[in-house]
């Protein structure tokens, strides 16, 4: 017995069920590629005959040779053909699958007068929206949809049959029956992975600056609301945003001196999209507008040292100015993301490969495994870090346990040493900081502030996503490629 995959399987129960209990049902396989779903048919209906038809010969000889192995072929006829071209009388259904939806469309459109009461089963690759509409546009009613997985790729099948022509609308084009609060097997994984298509095309075009860029995320933005709602996703406010960034980075982890939390915003206005940086830079600020990002969320903070007006007479006023009138909220997570568990040190130790790592505060300590020389773990956190790395040391002394202290922190190296590490990493370091590192037999990277501290940047975006995700929040996060000095 052929056996099919779920996409298929959904397809040939239709079939034999628009089959019923006629005596000699008989169904068209239109693209049939290589003839499994023809074959399939017939050997669990006895009764059926088949119109099996493709515009490429050598698939049509694959499927000839498939039902004569069977001994199937007297019970199919196997036409080459465009479309519906091949049809001839009357069937009890029409199966187009494997194309896009254009393509199913023009199909149907050429061929639309012999299909009469046919059952007309249909499953797009592409454009499933466009598909929806353009069945009902030509007077095919869509009666039933299932959703399934085949090949690691999301499938939606539909059956339409002779109706009244109408308009959808763009929610239930997308939506189908889910538009009316029809609730279906497989639904769920589908839209997710919709919804997921959708960020990552918001990912991409977000940079791209231009007009159809924007009309397009528009679009989008509109698509992934009803995406949210067919899922019945919660809303998600800056309060909760920010309680959000609190479970990933304590906030009675930070110093007292710092500014940490929602520095700017109301607190119960509703987020949907929100962007993580380094740091509060216009170029951060065109990116969460872009995107249409209600939220942004940066480890170093606004409002660092005291203010007494906010005028845009400086960069971070004007910031502050262009982020309430945009209607974008700002949380800052600085020195409970350094000292947090999986935040800043941690990262910075993972990306450049130390295990073992331990320590607590603003220092972390990991043992490089077999251990390498000062030089190869200079060009090591080049590559990995991209940036430049200045070595104070000797570049063949042996380096077995490393420290660090991302950001400035130079002043940190004693505490680094009584870890056990023999070299110390940190974006800044003063000069009497490195000649007491070097009499104290320490080597030093100095890696750049920035390229210490960026890496954590995607690990707390897809923290936030992941606890977003587990409280079913209407909530997705970015991480743009933001570069505040051009590079």
């Amino acid at each position: 017995m052929i056996r099919l995959d779920e996409r298929l399987e959904t397809i040939a129960r239709w079939v034999l069920e628009a089959a019923g209990g006629s005596d000699a049902p008989r169904a068209a396989d239109v693209g049939c590629d290589h003839g499994y779903l023809t074959a399939a048919l017939l050997e669990r209906c006895p009764r059926l005959t088949m119109l099996a038809s493709d515009v490429s010969g050598p698939s049509l000889e694959k499927a000839r040779r498939l039902l004569a192995s069977l001994g199937l072929e007297e019970r199919a006829v196997l036409r080459e053909a465009d479309g519906l071209d091949a049809l001839k009388g009357p069937v009890c259904a029409v199966v187009i699958a494997g194309m896009g939806a254009q393509t199913i469309l023009r199909i149907l459109r050429a061929g639309r007068e012999k299909l009469g009461g046919a059952a007309v089963i249909v499953q797009a690759n592409t454009d499933l929206p466009e598909l929806r509409a353009g069945l009902a546009g030509m007077g095919l009613g869509i009666e039933r949809e299932a959703f399934c997985e085949a090949a690691g790729r999301r499938y939606v099948t539909l059956l339409a049959r002779e109706a009244a022509p109408c308009v959808l609308g763009e929610r239930e084009a997308l939506l189908g029956a889910a538009a009316r609060g029809v609730r279906k097997e497989g639904q769920r994984g589908y839209f997710s992975w919709q919804r997921s298509v959708r960020v990552r095309e918001l990912e991409r075009i977000a940079p791209l600056g231009t007009d159809r860029a924007a009309q397009r995320i528009r679009h989008s933005s509109r698509e992934l609301t009803w995406i949210a709602e067919a899922l019945g996703m919660k809303t998600c406010t800056v309060s909760e945003l920010e309680r959000l960034v609190g479970e990933i980075a304590p906030y009675g982890l930070a110093e007292e001196w710092d500014n940490v939390g929602l520095l700017l915003g109301r607190r119960g206005a509703p987020v949907t999209r929100a962007v993580v940086a380094l740091d509060l830079t216009q170029e951060a600020v065109d990116a969460a507008k872009a995107l249409g990002a209600q939220a942004i969320v940066t480890h170093h903070p606004i409002m660092f040292s005291a203010r007494k007006r906010v005028t845009d007479d400086d960069r971070e006023g004007r910031l502050m100015l262009e982020l309430a009138e945009a209607g974008i909220a700002h949380i800052a997570a600085h020195t409970n993301l350094d000292s947090a568990p999986g935040g800043v040190n941690d990262t910075l130790m993972a990306a450049l490969g130390a295990q073992n790592i331990r320590g607590e505060g603003f220092v972390r300590a990991g043992d490089l495994p077999g251990g390498m020389t000062l030089g190869r773990l200079a060009a090591q956190a080049r590559t990995r870090l991209h940036g430049e790395v200045r070595v104070y040391g000797a570049e063949d002394t042996p380096v077995h346990v490393l420290g660090c202290c991302s950001g400035a922190g130079g002043g940190e190296v004693a505490l680094a040493r009584a870890l056990g590490a023999d070299c110390f990493i940190t974006g800044e370091i003063r000069h009497h900081e490195a000649l007491d590192a070097a009499d104290s037999g320490m080597c030093v990277l100095e890696a750049g502030h920035y390229e210490t501290e960026n890496p954590v940047c995607e690990v707390l975006r897809t923290a936030l996503q992941n606890a977003a995700d587990a409280l079913e929040y209407n909530l997705t996060v970015f991480c743009p490629e933001v570069k505040p000095f051009g590079r």
